[in-house]
């Protein structure tokens, strides 16, 4: 049988059909046929990748397991988890020896494997090389080393990550981020929260936060303005940096359901901002289709859900979360720009007057975003454009405000 027979036969819908290819797939340590599977998972849908996993788990057994060995070159997070769960059901001292050593001197995508293993092996003697790869630039690399440093319980790499947060590096800062919530820390989801209000990676960084601690219990237990905003975030960051299919692991849909209600009687600033965005971003996906066009059914249909959610209120709830917005413009310097972004994205004409108030602000950023809101909302008449160019250092902030006041 030829290579793309088997893969077909094992990815089809004939189930002895596909059991006989599966068996002979790792009877025969097939990797050209593996290599092909893995080179076509991107195509298939979850469905048939979980029925191929199945058939797998069928034949894999004592007697073969070892062929898996021959797979490691051929990397796909689709079944890093059957390959490395198999090698940890039948392991022993010499298995994990030639592990190791393959961690050390193998390839890339046998590295990745082998990291996997012993997040189900919990062999200290792969603690240096897994510290070390933890923080690679292979995504996939880091995140298996992290989990597997946390199986291990092995604080040294857990505390290096620490110290890295405090980096002028916001790649190695996120770097860090990202070990942390490989390694399950939810002690650090204070100390990430705080370090979305000063990120340039506060999108990416908001974006990770929730498979460390869902919103809804970190709304329980965290402060909750510093978990709003990491939301308003995400919703920034949605369809442009954060896939769209993340929606379900963010648990936007109850999420939006409970703000909308609480929000008709509490009147927070915070959380009108997070809905008004909320309602821009999801129309935004619904009349753009190069947002949706990779995106899977179950996606689309909870992007609908969301936005019919969002379109049930009427036009003067609406209304009060624009008014509502104004009150950022007195937070911190992070949630008025946010603010500030979107009162000239929504054009929310009734800002007008509290954004002149900030003309008097020392910060250069929110004085030069009030100006550019202002010229969007075409309210620049009378303001005096040479006390306001005097007023800050940043020549490219000067040419701004120069540009925007006619």
């Amino acid at each position: 049988m030829n290579t793309e027979t088997l893969v077909n036969e094992l990815t089809g819908k004939n189930e002895q059909k596909a059991l006989n290819a599966a068996r002979i797939i790792v009877d025969e340590a097939n990797t050209d046929a593996f290599s092909m599977l893995v080179d076509k998972s991107d195509y298939l849908f979850d469905f048939i990748k979980s029925n191929v996993n199945s058939r797998f788990e069928s034949v894999i057994s004592e007697n073969n397991y070892k062929n898996l060995l021959k797979f490691l070159n051929y990397y796909s997070p689709d079944y890093e988890d059957l390959i490395a769960g198999f090698l940890a059901k039948y392991a022993n001292e010499d298995l994990s020896d030639t592990l190791l050593e393959m961690l050390e001197s193998g390839s890339l995508n046998q590295k990745i494997y082998c990291a996997k293993y012993f997040s189900y092996i919990p062999d200290t003697a792969a603690c240096e090389l897994l510290s070390e790869y933890a923080f690679s630039d292979d995504e996939s690399l880091a995140y298996n080393s992290a989990q597997a440093l946390s199986a291990m319980d092995f604080k040294l790499a857990y505390n290096m990550a620490y110290e890295m947060l405090n980096s002028e590096d916001e790649f190695v800062v996120f770097k860090a981020v990202k070990f942390l919530v490989a390694y399950g820390c939810v002690d650090a989801v204070p100390a990430l929260l705080k370090l979305v209000k000063k990120s340039s990676f506060a999108e990416n960084i908001a974006g990770e936060i929730p498979f460390l601690e869902s919103i809804p219990e970190m709304l329980s237990r965290e402060n909750s303005d510093d978990v709003l905003f990491c939301l308003s975030k995400i919703l920034s960051g949605l369809g442009e940096i954060l896939p769209l299919s993340q929606i379900f692991s963010f648990e936007l849909y109850d999420v939006l359901a409970a703000l909308l209600n609480t929000n008709k009687d509490d009147k927070n600033s915070l959380v009108a901002v997070i809905l008004l965005k909320a309602l821009q971003r999801f129309e935004l996906f619904s009349e753009n289709e190069e947002y949706t066009y990779d995106e899977d059914n179950a996606t689309k249909s909870e992007l609908k859900e969301i936005l019919n959610l969002l379109k049930s209120e009427n036009d003067e709830f609406w209304n009060q979360q624009k008014d509502l917005v104004a009150n950022e413009l007195s937070k911190d310097t992070e949630r008025v720009i946010s603010a500030i972004h979107l009162i000239s994205e929504l054009k929310i004409e009734s800002a007008a007057g509290v954004l002149r108030e900030l003309l008097d602000s020392d910060n250069e950023i929110i004085l030069t975003e009030a100006v550019i809101a202002l010229a969007t909302l075409e309210q620049t008449s009378g303001l005096d454009k040479q006390q306001l160019i005097e007023r800050v250092n940043d020549e490219n902030k000067k040419a701004i405000i120069a540009n925007s006041i006619p």
